[in-house]
């Protein structure tokens, strides 16, 4: 936020509202005032935010044009990188005065040029008035809130490779991001912020992702119709990305916690044991990928095929679900072809590792035996059990010195309905049909 530093009594009036509303919707807010401290090096420090801003609002009242040269300096600096593309909003406000003249000869001539511009355009038109209170609302209107739990990264960063998909398809389609609010059935108030400048992409992108949880709730979901509304807009590449960015989103954050667990485990803990009630290796990929806010190449896995599924030799249920899953490790663990598992060359790497073992078919000591022998040589490795029937008990897992596994219950009803969820996201980015 670019501004006098006092010099106008309606731009100080203008800041006291805008920059807590601002912090309240989840932004960063810049201001020389509260950020610089005393001994800080102000220009070089101004510079930076000037070329690192999202957005820029510049507040000129009569006193502040007349003689603030580094306010001059500044919207120079922030209306080149818009001319050069490099910020996309600079917002000019002129409050207190109408005359143009003297704004014109000290320099703000392109900011006057924008602000004509703003006032003539079809989206909230920037008001034809001087008036503090008009200019500050309209500056608010151009933010929308951005949601999601505070000071978590991962999860920003997946909402923000959603939020690109969103900006690529307004700039080919300014209506588009109207057309996914309406199939989402949002209300009044919240296709306001979807016609926000700012963030209005971002707020989209929590939207459609809270849309997802529907699944769990056994209520409508409107997220496959959404993604339907971006093919005019979206090539069939870049939404079939976004429809795979938007499947893990009906998975339970706080069942997903327990599939990233601390990586390795640290400080001789446990290793990592997920005990999960399904059939399907899909349902736990899909609660990985949710634990790990579907970051790229964050986690590596192997599912094993149901038993009975391939050929039987004459080995035993222990030793054929020991090779497999040896055989499984080779690729999780990247061993070259020709090259032993062994485990000694083996460590554990910065992405996380997986063996997805489904239990259908061995007797559950066989399993429990398999999962402690990997253990040993691997303690870091996540193994994930899938048991389609009722978990066992604590005494049971104890007696098998399964005793660490955490068991997350996911009923039958629902991995049926997330599958189905699943396949209509996929249908509407044209996977299939």
């Amino acid at each position: 936020m670019s501004h006098g530093s006092g010099k106008d009594a309606e731009v100080v009036e203008a800041l006291k509202i805008i920059a807590p509303e601002l912090d309240d919707r989840g932004y960063d807010v810049f201001m020389d005032v509260d950020k610089l401290r005393v001994g800080d090096p102000w220009s070089p420090a101004l510079y930076e935010q000037m070329y690192l801003c999202d957005a820029a609002i510049v507040l000129l009242g009569p006193n502040t044009i007349a003689e603030s040269d580094w306010v001059r300096r500044e919207s120079e600096i922030l209306m080149s990188r818009r001319f050069v593309r490099s910020l996309r909003t600079v917002l000019p406000c002129f409050l207190g005065t109408k005359k143009t003249k003297l704004a014109r000869d000290r320099g703000f001539g392109s900011l006057l040029t924008l602000q004509v511009e703003m006032g003539q355009r079809e989206k909230n038109p920037l008001p034809d008035t001087g008036l503090t209170l008009q200019i500050t609302q309209w500056i608010l209107d151009e933010f929308a809130p951005v949601a999601g739990p505070p000071g978590d990264g991962a999860f920003f960063a997946w909402a923000k490779r959603i939020s690109g998909y969103l900006r690529v398809a307004r700039n080919q389609d300014y209506d588009s991001l109207i057309d996914i609010a309406d199939a989402l059935k949002c209300s009044r108030e919240e296709i306001l912020h979807v016609k926000a400048s700012v963030g209005a992409e971002l707020f989209l992108a929590h939207m459609l992702f809270r849309t997802g949880e529907a699944v769990r709730q056994e209520s409508e979901n409107l997220l496959p119709a959404a993604v339907a509304a971006l093919r005019p807009s979206l090539g069939s590449d870049r939404l079939r990305y976004l429809a795979s960015e938007l499947v893990p989103s009906w998975v339970d954050p706080e069942a997903a916690i327990h599939f990233a667990p601390a990586h390795p485990p640290q400080n001789g803990g446990t290793s990592p044991l997920v005990l999960l009630r399904a059939r399907a290796p899909w349902a736990a990929e899909q609660h990985i990928k949710r634990a790990l806010c579907n970051a790229p190449k964050a986690f590596k896995h192997r599912a094993l095929t149901i038993y009975g599924e391939m050929p039987q030799d004459e080995e035993s249920p222990y030793e054929d679900l020991l090779e497999r899953c040896r055989e499984a490790l080779r690729e999780v663990f990247d061993i070259p072809p020709g090259y032993p598992l062994d485990p000694s060359r083996v460590r554990s790497r910065e992405r996380r590792e997986y063996l997805l073992v489904n239990a259908n078919g061995y007797d559950l000591k066989d399993v429990a035996d398999v999962v402690n022998l990997l253990h040993e040589d691997y303690p870091w490795l996540v193994i994930v059990v899938l048991h389609p029937e009722l978990l066992p008990e604590r005494k049971l897992l104890n007696d098998l010195d399964m005793g660490r596994a955490v068991k997350v219950d996911f009923s039958e009803d629902l991995e049926m309905r997330s599958y189905s969820f699943m396949r209509d996201l996929e249908d509407a980015a044209g996977h299939v049909g």
